[in-house]
């Protein structure tokens, strides 16, 4: 076992900040001229981790770490470092696979199924393994899926330090919000004045509040620019605005990242340059999460097949208003919505609305063709799939199911992949 957050900070040193340096002094073709988006993107994330393990070592800070179902905004008016453990795993998966089979294999030895969702598992092995972040606590709801409801009482047996659980409400209305963010308000800010030993500050909260709005707003002029064809950037950088969000929203180093990338996006479609390297001949949307350990998927597809992800449905579904500062519980109430319907706990809703998301997605960005994900584990998305072919057939939509772990490429590999991907396009959509 080694020291925490050791194998972590490995990663930072010996892949990311080599790579975001070598992205600014060395832009590679054919993405060249988006090479220092790439950088910067890179580069938050290494400031992201670094001021984790600065918190680990400071006794006036505290690691938050949480999972979907909640944004970080309070953790921020509490002076704690973020961590979303949904992310941790694709951290490692896309550079160094051995973490995440020496991790799962952990969780799967101490009991946990083996059809238990792999980032569950991932996070089990972890703790385990001694490898998450000391000086923290531990936040959770009951969703997005049963991996979490499974996972949190065994974290909570190995888990040496607060943790605190909250009740995803499964109605989509204003009432589960106001009980949502009841919970907020009743036991996480409570819990947090404990953990932190520090007094709620509803000034330094709005702060953080203000601060995610300008990043969401940025966010969103980036999705609406996807509408537009070709799409202003390549298909990988659409996912970067809403994971840095999830991570880190009410930090100004993230808000800067995103609005880089939204003021490219503005001076691209200005210009009249929207196209890529390669043409874009048809636009895919990608329903649940795409493979972590493959980053260059999407510019493959790009290049081989002209196909451009446009929209995933995580970013893209949820397309909510900024969030209103005017009390402390409008304020609350914003955070519980985007808590519960920009993160995977969208998956608490009945299968019909989460078909619905996804038409009324695939409209928006005028897509050609769809990619549904069935994860090992997701009971939701799986368990939805004949509802989904029968809206395909319905509405025509060509669709293309992809079996796999999205964390784990020992399920299906990144060539079995892509020869399942390039069968559909060569044999499809021709």
């Amino acid at each position: 076992m080694g020291a925490p957050f050791e194998k972590t900070m490995t990663v930072v040193n010996e892949f990311l900040i080599p790579m975001s340096q070598f992205m600014r002094e060395n832009p590679m073709p054919p993405f060249e001229e988006y090479s220092p988006l790439y950088a910067a993107s890179t580069q938050n994330m290494v400031d992201h981790y670094v001021d984790i393990e600065a918190a680990m070592r400071d006794e006036t800070r505290k690691v938050a770490m949480f999972e979907f179902g909640l944004v970080p905004q309070l953790f921020y008016a509490f002076d704690c470092a973020p961590l979303c453990l949904e992310f941790y795993p694709g951290f490692f998966a896309g550079l160094t696979q051995d973490v995440v089979y020496e991790f799962i294999e952990s969780a799967e030895e101490a009991g946990v199924p083996s059809d238990t969702c792999s980032t569950d598992r991932f996070i089990i092995g972890a703790a385990l393994n001694g490898e998450l972040p000391t000086n923290s606590f531990f936040v959770t709801s009951s969703a997005p899926c049963d991996g979490t409801r499974i996972a949190y009482p065994i974290l909570h047996k190995i888990l040496d330090c607060p943790m605190l659980f909250l009740d995803a409400p499964f109605r989509h209305d204003i009432e589960a919000i106001r009980y949502y963010a009841r919970q907020l308000r009743d036991q996480l800010i409570p819990f947090l004045e404990k953990a932190t030993g520090k007094k709620f500050d509803i000034d330094k909260f709005r702060e953080s509040v203000v601060e995610s709005n300008k990043a969401y707003e940025a966010m969103l002029e980036i999705h609406d620019a996807f509408m537009l064809k070709p799409a202003p950037h390549p298909g990988m950088l659409r996912l970067v605005p809403y994971t840095n969000f999830i991570q880190e929203a009410g930090n100004p180093r993230m808000t800067k990242a995103v609005e880089l990338l939204r003021d490219d996006v503005k001076q691209r479609v200005k210009e009249g340059r929207t196209a890529g390297p390669f043409e874009e001949k048809f636009r895919v949307q990608w329903v649940h999460v795409p493979p972590t350990y493959d980053r260059e998927l999407f510019g493959w597809m790009e290049e081989n097949f002209g196909a451009m992800v446009v929209s995933q449905s995580l970013p893209a579904s949820a397309v909510l208003e900024p969030i209103d500062t005017s009390t402390l519980d409008t304020m609350l109430q914003g955070v519980a919505w985007q808590g519960l319907d920009m993160t995977m706990s969208l998956m608490r809703l009945d299968s019909e609305r989460f078909v619905g998301d996804m038409l009324r997605s695939y409209d928006l960005y005028d897509c050609d063709c769809m990619f549904v994900t069935q994860h090992v584990g997701c009971n939701s998305v799986c368990g939805s799939r004949g509802l989904v072919k029968k809206m395909c057939r319905e509405h025509d939509i060509p669709v293309l199911f992809i079996e796999f772990d999205y964390n784990d490429d020992r399920v299906l590999s990144k060539d079995q992949m892509r020869t399942q991907i390039g069968q559909f396009f060569e044999t499809v959509m021709v």
